[in-house]
Order: C-alpha cells, then sequence, then structure tokens
C-alpha cells in the first residue's frame, strides 16, 4: 500500500484529525537519504509536526558526514546543534542551552532518541527534557545485540546511563529480536518493546534502470552471473569467507564486484585480483543513494558476516537493499541476518567456507532458483522494508504511548495499527 493510499485510509478513519508534535534527535539523520523514513511518516499523517535534531557532522569508521537535508522536509524541520565535546555517536554531546530552547519553543508530545540509552547525548536529551518538554513521553531505539560489559570504571558508567535513561522511556524500539531479549533480561527493561528497522526504502529507487555509467562498469555477461558485496571491508564482514568460497568455484563462470572501503582493501586489491584476474571487480565506496544502481546489477548479494566477542551483525541494511533490488541473496548466521532474510534467501553457518561454497554452487548451476530466490527477495522487502510500512509502526507506537488529550489521538492511533496490520 502507497504512502498516499495509507493516508486515505486513516482520513476515512477518523473525522477530527489531531495534531502530533513529534521531535528526533540521532545523528545518523545527519544523511538526507536516512530522512526518507520520516519524510514517509509526514506523507502517512500530513497533521505531523516534526524536528529532527542533529549534530553538523558525524563521524564514520573510514569517513565523516556532514549535515544534508532531504527535500521532503523544510529547513525548520531539520535542527542542526553543534556538539560541545565527542566526536563519536557514543561521546558526544550537543549545546544543553540550543537543546532546551529547541524543546521549549516546539514543546513536543514525543522524543524519540535514536541513540544508545547509555550514551552521553541520549542521556543529556532526557536530562533537559525533563525541564524542557515535561510533558512529553520518551523513547529510544537500540541496535545492541551482544551481551558486553566494559572494564571498572566504563562498566559502572554504562550501567548507571543505561538506567537512568530506560527507567524514563515508555518505549523501546529494537533493531533485532536479540536486542529486545537483552534489553528485557540483561538490562531488566520492563516496559513496552517492538522489533523494527531503523531504517526503511523507498522502492521506486530500485524500479528504475541504474545509470548507462553503471552498466558500462558492471555490465551484463551472458552466461556470468554478478555475485556482489557491499559494505565495509573488515574481517568481521566476512569478505575472506566469501573469497575463499570463490576461490573453490573457479570451474564455473561467475563475476564478482566488491563495493566499499577498509582495511582489506589493499589484500583485495593485491591478492585476491591476481587470482581471479577479470572476474573480479572492485570499486570505491559509493553514496548511500548510489548503492541501489550497484545492488540492481547482481544476481546474487552475499553478506557473509560472523560473530565476534564484540560483535555481530546487527541488521545488515545493504541485505535489506540487496532484497528490494531483487538479488537472490545468501547470508551468514551471524546476528539478525536470518531473521532479516527469513525465507526469502539462503543462510549458511557463518565462518563455514564449505557451507557457502556449496550455496553459491547451486545458484550458479539453477538459474531457475537464482529466479525464485530474486523473486521471492523483492516480495519479502516490499512487505517489511518500505519506509511506507516501517514509518507506519513507529508512528502508530509514538501516538500509542504520547500523552493522550483527547479521544481522536486514541482513535487515530488505533487505525494507524490497523493500517499497519494490512502491511503484513
Amino acid at each position: 500500500m502507497s504512502p498516499e493510499n495509507l493516508a486515505e485510509r486513516l482520513d476515512k478513519d477518523l473525522q477530527i484529525v489531531p495534531v502530533m508534535r513529534l521531535l528526533v534527535v540521532g545523528h545518523t539523520y545527519v544523511l538526507a537519504f536516512n530522512q526518507s523514513k520520516y519524510v514517509a511518516m509526514k506523507r502517512l499523517d500530513p497533521t505531523l509536526k516534526i524536528r529532527i535534531v542533529i549534530p553538523s557532522e558525524v563521524g564514520h569508521v573510514f569517513m565523516r558526514y556532514r549535515h544534508t537535508r532531504h527535500p521532503g522536509l523544510s529547513p525548520e524541520e531539520t535542527v542542526v546543534i553543534p556538539r560541545v565535546i565527542g566526536k563519536t555517536h557514543m561521546s558526544y554531546v550537543l549545546e544543553p542551552v540550543r537543546l532546551f530552547a529547541v524543546l521549549r519553543r516546539f514543546a513536543p508530545d514525543h522524543i524519540h532518541i535514536e541513540e544508545d540509552p547509555h550514551s552521553l547525548v541520549g542521556a543529556e536529551v532526557v536530562s533537559v527534557a525533563r525541564v524542557g518538554g515535561p510533558r512529553a513521553s520518551l523513547s529510544f531505539f537500540i541496535w545492541d545485540n551482544v551481551a558486553h560489559m566494559p572494564r571498572f570504571p566504563w562498566n559502572f558508567i554504562k550501567k548507571g546511563l543505561t538506567r537512568y535513561s530506560l527507567d524514563r522511556a515508555a518505549l523501546v524500539v529494537c533493531g533485532n529480536t536479540e536486542a529486545e531479549h537483552l534489553l528485557k533480561t540483561v538490562k531488566g527493561y520492563a516496559g513496552r518493546t517492538l522489533v523494527l528497522p531503523q531504517l526503511g526504502l523507498d522502492p521506486e529507487d530500485y524500479a528504475a534502470p541504474p545509470p548507462a555509467a553503471v552498466f558500462d562498469q558492471v555490465p551484463a555477461v551472458p552466461g556470468e552471473p554478478w555475485i556482489g558485496f557491499v559494505g565495509r571491508f573488515v574481517p568481521e564482514k566476512g569478505l575472506n569467507i566469501l573469497l575463499a568460497a570463490l576461490s573453490r568455484l573457479q570451474h564455473l563462470k561467475w563475476r564478482l564486484l566488491l563495493v566499499g572501503d577498509g582495511p582489506m582493501k589493499e589484500d583485495v586489491r593485491t591478492h585476491w585480483q591476481a587470482l581471479f584476474g577479470r572476474r573480479l571487480l572492485c570499486l570505491e565506496a559509493v553514496p548511500h543513494q548510489a548503492v541501489a544502481d550497484y545492488l540492481k546489477r547482481l544476481d546474487v548479494f552475499v553478506l557473509p558476516s560472523y560473530s565476534t566477542p564484540l560483535w555481530k551483525e546487527q541488521f545488515g541494511l545493504t541485505l535489506a537493499q540487496a532484497m528490494m533490488a531483487g538479488a537472490a541473496c545468501v547470508g551468514s548466521s551471524s546476528g539478525a541476518i536470518p531473521e532479516v532474510i527469513g525465507t526469502a534467501g539462503l543462510v549458511v553457518p557463518e565462518r563455514n567456507v564449505d557451507s557457502l561454497a556449496q550455496a553459491l554452487e547451486i545458484l550458479l548451476l539453477s538459474e531457475s532458483i537464482r529466479e525464485s530466490l530474486r523473486a521471492n527477495a523483492r516480495s519479502v522487502a516490499l512487505l517489511r522494508f518500505t519506509n511506507a510500512s516501517v514509518a507506519a509502526r513507529y508512528l502508530a507506537e509514538f501516538l500509542a504511548v504520547a500523552p493522550q488529550t483527547s479521544a481522536a489521538e486514541s482513535r487515530r492511533a488505533r487505525a494507524i495499527t490497523g493500517v499497519c496490520s494490512l502491511q503484513g
């Protein structure tokens, strides 16, 4: 169901249209591409008033991102507040006076904090909201699916910040089921929870053919299916597992596209390029909005991540993107990968080169199996990962926990929840 149809359904269900004031805080929304979820939310509910509070820039593993704004948002809807300390998403703090002023002026009904409860900015927003937005309900989004506790004294600091933040949260949205389990069993949270992706996808980005330049870079070669990986070139993403598996399949016809950056790049371009020759095409990382164009060139997408004591795959956004692009998907058993793939692809044991080689061999030898998985992947992505469906579920939850000032607001929350059920 399109965002327009969702809004039409709500208009029919409701005669009185209340206005909700939603304030979001999160470094993820520095990028215009990621703001699409809230653009979809505005289309779903045109009465929604929104402010997205972000730092001016954030650091990523291999680059820094500066603030950009989605054309579907007005300048006043993205509020840039400078940091006073910290460079990472866990250690930064926004200018508290500016944050307080935004809260006072906007007077939100609900504040959604897309930062960890034990992050400094997460605790800061909770503290400032108690004075600047005391009537607002609070929620968090979390990814944490590993029960890891740092050494003294950081363990006490982490526990204290987590308890302080969660004690004041009416809702926690978890990016995967393991995060929800840890939240309840280890962190002791007894409030409202649900499992949802952090971000959604726009199907139209995956429907149009890619630009001619991408066709030239990744040409169609009859009888040689394209296998691909897009992401960070780091050991835990399992890139060496994929390369080792393909080294056992050199008797078959295939080509490999790798897009990304990281410390393994040099090894790929020396050892593996020499071994695979023209079969291997290794490209630099591309902007978020361009990833779809390369995924649309793939026949098979592989996410072979493996878990470490400190990390396991929390979602795998490129996996959801590859499914939306209609690639046959193969993933490892690490973290959230199996729940993202569901029944739409193949899951192999993590770190297992033999199993991955066998799965790829099946797909390379059978075009009919490949095409069946491609169709399944696209269908599942359209059901679960569109911005419209993800935004609808978030909005329903925000309305459910926000201070209820009228019967109409309760009716609206129930109506949106009903529409969500149509999304699967």
